[in-house]
């Protein structure tokens, strides 16, 4: 057979291999006379390939030929494809996700597995439409920001997604600080500055060749499936109990939170630039011939192997849930411990302590190596993301190991911050990170969808139909509402102790009473230290009823405006970033 007669034949079953990707109309081309928008200097103005779409972030050495079209299905093009979708998954199990699986097995036991398992296909589906802008169009997620929004847009937009990546990085590095103390008890602040040093080294591996970093990145994920794995199987859970809570849908009335900080913490900001930028790496033919077929068998075996390596992570997740609702919590079979959802949740490290205790001094060893695997590898991902959100979004360029630097030393200060004034808080303050990663979510998510559907940048071949789209939609409607619910606890909770200090404080008439009673009736300066009272929450139900008196009568003016308006503040806040995802999605320059 001809070299023309292959090609023909390569074209014509295409539409086989991808009938479930998309669903191309007949007559309409890839391009129909489409520039690209505002072209650099030396760049084609014809649809250019992936290395001249992706030259200003990857380094020529890191792309991956995937060799020729093939019209069925090969185990060998899978492997050629495998990578991107691993790293995408490492977001799926960092230490923020590792300490959510632990607290959901503490308060339902087994019940929310189910739950676990609809969000990593929720966020399969996401994910592929970030994966698709790339492998289509040749340009990622943060360049076509660059590309279709104005300067007023593009800077507010780039400066949240760098505080969700760095509030995300906080996460991971004081995860992989965490585990290095459990291993070798070195310092939390030390911990931190091993983990920015072990990021450089495994970053620095990128000058080798993508394929090294990915599998690097495959071995970390190797290494937390078997370390949890074992400690799946020494805790002997009830098999019956865990097919009933993958099976039957039930949330418990006492676990509700920590079902919707599940759902919520299925998409991580970051991680859909990562995903679209690393799909760039693997080389596609796209010469006029096979420009479609090629870029469908991309479409292909990158879903294939993104819902591969998502299976992984859930399985991951749900071993950790599993263990923990076996030791650790009512729902389980009761074995150390019993805990109902009112008491204090175990933080990382005290889910070491339990493990010991469940399982001797093996449990907390492989609970550290599994953790440090897990810190070390979002750590480098998220990093990965940083360079390609930097240089995309804002077009910088620079050097790769200085872009490295620049991108690592961002999050650097405030982590150490955290470790060295924060040590003790580790876990509140991993809840205020995670309200950061909810309101930047918008600002991320809401970008994708409009760029997966317009035909504009996607053409009608690709472009995300009309089923799917609003499909995405209603995702994305759902998990934003998700994680603004999750922030009203945080808003109540500070509202809350706001109008008990406002209730307590004596007004200046009830000050100007009490003196009058005492013997030195006169206020001067000697007296200030008076005016201090120790606001503690009530213990009893006689506490709470004197509360409760105390909040119907009149609060001081001042305090309780200063609280009215935190409080408002924080939800204009909260309406304003999804407002404002929304006009950045549908405003072009």
């Amino acid at each position: 057979m001809n070299d023309s007669s292959h090609t023909t034949s390569r074209a014509s079953s295409s539409t086989a291999v991808s009938t479930s990707i998309s669903r191309p109309s007949e007559n309409s081309p890839l391009i129909s006379n489409q520039k690209p928008h505002n072209p650099s200097p030396g760049t084609s103005t014809e649809y250019g390939t992936a290395l001249e779409r992706e030259f200003e972030v990857h380094d020529i050495g890191s792309l991956v030929d995937i060799g020729d079209y093939e019209p069925s299905f090969s185990f060998y093009k899978l492997l050629r494809f495998a990578g991107p979708g691993f790293a995408m998954s490492i977001a799926y199990v960092d230490p923020g996700n590792i300490c959510s699986d632990l607290h959901c097995g503490a308060v339902a036991g087994y019940k929310l597995i189910w739950l676990l398992f609809l969000t990593h296909a929720l966020g399969l589906y996401i994910q592929t439409l970030s994966a698709r802008i790339g492998i289509v169009t040749g340009r990622n997620l943060a360049q076509h920001c660059h590309q279709q929004y104005s300067h007023g847009i593009r800077i507010p937009l780039w400066l949240i997604c760098e505080l969700a990546i760095i509030g995300s990085d906080i996460q991971e590095a004081i995860g992989t600080a965490i585990a290095l103390y459990l291993l070798f008890g070195v310092d939390i602040w030390k911990g931190i500055l091993l983990a920015a040093v072990l990021s450089y080294l495994i970053l620095g591996i990128q000058r080798y060749g993508a394929r090294k970093v990915e599998a690097l990145f495959i071995a970390m994920i190797a290494v937390m499936c078997v370390c949890f794995g074992i400690e799946v199987l020494m805790a002997k859970p009830d098999i019956r109990e865990i097919s009933k809570g993958f099976l039957i849908p039930h949330i418990p009335a006492n676990a509700t939170v920590q079902a919707v900080g599940v759902v919520g913490a299925v998409i991580m900001p970051h991680n859909l630039f990562l995903h679209s930028a690393l799909v760039g790496t693997r080389q596609l033919k796209r010469t006029a011939s096979v420009r479609n077929a090629s870029i469908r068998e991309a479409n292909f075996y990158t879903t294939i192997e993104s819902a591969i390596a998502l299976l992984f992570s859930f399985v991951i997740n749900a071993t950790i849930l599993i263990v923990f609702a076996d030791i650790y919590s009512a729902g389980g079979k009761g074995g150390v411990l019993v805990r109902s959802a009112e008491q204090h949740l175990p933080g990382l490290v005290e889910a070491a302590e339990l493990l010991e205790a469940a399982f001797g001094k093996t449990g907390p060893l492989l609970w550290a190596i599994g953790l440090l695997s897990s810190g070390q590898s979002s750590t480098a991902t998220g990093t990965m993301a940083g360079q390609y959100l930097m240089e995309g979004m804002m077009r910088l360029r620079v050097s790769h190991w200085l872009r490295m630097f620049i991108s690592r030393s961002i999050s650097l200060v405030p982590t150490m911050l955290v470790g060295t004034l924060a040590a003790a808080s580790l876990d509140q303050f991993d809840e205020w990170l995670n309200v950061l990663q909810s309101l930047a979510l918008p600002f991320a998510l809401i970008p994708t969808l409009k760029f997966a559907q317009s035909q504009a940048v996607m053409t009608s071949d690709f472009a995300v139909t009309k089923h799917w789209r609003n499909f995405g939609w209603a995702a994305a409607a759902a998990i934003i509402a998700l994680n603004v619910y999750l922030l009203l606890p945080l808003v109540l909770q500070l509202a809350g102790m706001g109008v008990l200090a406002a209730s307590l404080a004596p007004t200046s008439s009830e000050k100007h009473h009490h003196r009058g009673h005492d013997g030195d009736s006169h206020f001067d300066g000697s007296e200030k230290h008076d005016d201090h009272i120790d606001v503690l929450p009530p213990t009893n139900d006689a506490e709470k009823s004197v509360v409760d008196e105390a909040i119907a009568q009149p609060k001081p003016v001042g305090v309780l405006k200063l609280f009215r308006f935190a409080t408002h503040f924080d939800r204009f806040l909260t309406v304003a970033g999804v407002f404002f995802s929304c006009a950045s999605g549908v405003v072009t320059p």
